[in-house]
């Protein structure tokens, strides 16, 4: 949805949430910075061809969430009903042992480029990967 101005510019719905909040932080834990306007980033690799808002240092997606509508009614008054205890069991959790999985179509595995030596050059393969920025976030994320 586009608002138009009394000027005849046309403003979207996400930037005018945007101008409305002061700050945002990046969610990337290697990058965390804080800054006041968000860019417009396209991923190409992407069917979906829909910009995002991304953070302007690591072009990491910032979510956008919509301001909650707070509703001043008369306070709800509720009793308290006496209840034995619930005793909840846990199901255990077995552990999972994570292997490298490939990405479609890729020579090597996911989170190879997060483990290469900085100063070689990345393969073209990997250039044209979909899964590139989650490849090179993968170490930092786990």
């Amino acid at each position: 949805m586009v608002l138009t101005s009394t000027g005849g510019l046309s403003i979207s719905q996400i930037e005018e949430k945007t101008k409305k909040s002061s700050t945002f932080t990046c969610p990337n834990t290697s990058c965390g910075r804080v800054f006041t306007k968000p860019l417009k980033a396209l991923n190409l690799q992407q069917d979906t061809g829909e910009p995002y808002d991304a953070c302007p240092y690591c072009l990491t997606e910032i979510p956008v969430y919509d301001e909650p509508t707070i509703a001043f009614d008369e306070p709800e008054t509720f009793e308290l009903e006496e209840t034995e205890p619930e005793i909840e069991e846990t199901p255990q959790v077995e552990e999972k042992v994570e292997t490298p999985e490939a990405p479609s179509g890729c020579a090597h595995y996911l989170g190879y480029l997060s483990e290469k030596p900085s100063k070689d050059q990345i393969p073209d393969d990997c250039m044209m990967c979909k899964d590139i920025v989650t490849c090179m976030l993968k170490k930092m994320k786990a």
